[in-house]
């Protein structure tokens, strides 16, 4: 019986060639999980402005990825809707989804002043403000939608206007699911409730869960969906142990080689810090709250065996 809850691995492409980010999505998929999501960046988000240490293109990689995996489902986490055009995005999502043979899962992003003003200002010449990026964010998604299920496809939004596209080959997936990334409470749950097969959020604690949750029921009361049809997912950083005493060891050591202070770390890491039963426990707290995707943020790559051997198989 195939299990409720999926478990995935976000591994952002930053200073990886494509053989180092091929055998980690290898690693990941031979541990048992169930998801592989990789960032959609043009620049080191850390140091945009600096010549080393750049990401990989997002969509050519995780086609590269599609060609040498075999089970897990693949994803970006997420897909810059100002990126690329719509109707080009939904083809590419489309083609990924058929070298993969069916494991894609399309997310999508509306971009934030955080993490992608340096790119929008450098590749895109300007970065559009919060109102657009937003109804962006939401045209992008009905249009992929559309294209995934209908031949094809016209539309008239207040930024994107297309006429008769055609998407053929479709997808091998009857309707290629999309996920929407963030969790703001007005306006980003909101376009989730009405388009989103997956609602991901990033949570600290389950406070921000029970306070995404709570968005996004409204949400779908509102727009009239199915709230259980969508599958709620959150990000969790994870450093493990095979004792408590090896947790504390490799926390003092990593704090020490990135200049972290050990609190502010393991603040940071959360309910994901300790050993394989510690961590099993604090997910069964996000899990009791309808959390179906736990994405994994793995501090040291090292415990992916670990994570997939003593946590992936209690569940």
């Amino acid at each position: 019986m195939a299990r409720d809850v999926w478990f995935g691995v976000h591994v952002p492409p930053e200073g990886k060639n494509f053989d180092e980010m091929k055998s980690i999505c290898m690693r990941v998929e031979k541990g048992g999980f169930d998801l592989f999501t990789i960032t959609d960046h043009f620049l080191n988000m850390q140091n945009p402005y600096g010549l080393d240490n750049h990401p990989l293109e997002c969509w050519t990689t995780l086609a590269g990825l599609a060609a040498v995996t075999a089970r897990i489902k693949l994803a970006p986490l997420v897909a810059c809707y100002k990126y690329r055009w719509p109707t080009v995005l939904a083809k590419m999502a489309t083609t990924v989804d058929i070298i993969s043979k069916g494991r894609l899962i399309l997310g999508l992003g509306a971009g934030n002043a955080g993490r992608n003003e340096a790119e929008f200002k450098t590749f895109f010449n300007g970065f559009p403000p919060n109102k657009e990026r937003l109804r962006g964010l939401r045209e992008t998604a009905e249009i992929c939608k559309k294209m995934f299920t209908d031949q094809r496809t016209t539309y008239h939004g207040k930024l994107y206007r297309i006429e008769n596209v055609l998407n053929s080959p479709s997808p091998v997936q009857n309707s290629l699911p999309i996920m929407i990334g963030g969790r703001g409470e007005k306006v980003t749950l909101r376009i989730a409730a009405r388009y989103a097969d997956i609602s991901h959020s990033h949570t600290s604690s389950l406070q921000d869960v029970d306070a995404m949750i709570s968005a996004l029921k409204g949400h779908c009361k509102d727009v009239g969906r199915d709230y259980d049809a969508i599958r709620k997912g959150t990000s969790m950083n994870l450093l493990l142990g095979s004792t408590i005493d090896d947790a504390e060891e490799k926390l003092r050591k990593i704090a020490k080689s990135s200049s972290q202070p050990v609190e502010a770390l393991k603040s940071r890491l959360g309910l994901g810090f300790g050993t394989p039963k510690m961590v099993v426990d604090n997910l069964r707290d996000y899990l009791d709250k309808g959390i179906g995707l736990i994405t994994f943020m793995f501090i040291d790559l090292n415990d992916i065996e670990l994570c997939g051997k003593d946590i992936i198989s209690r569940f």
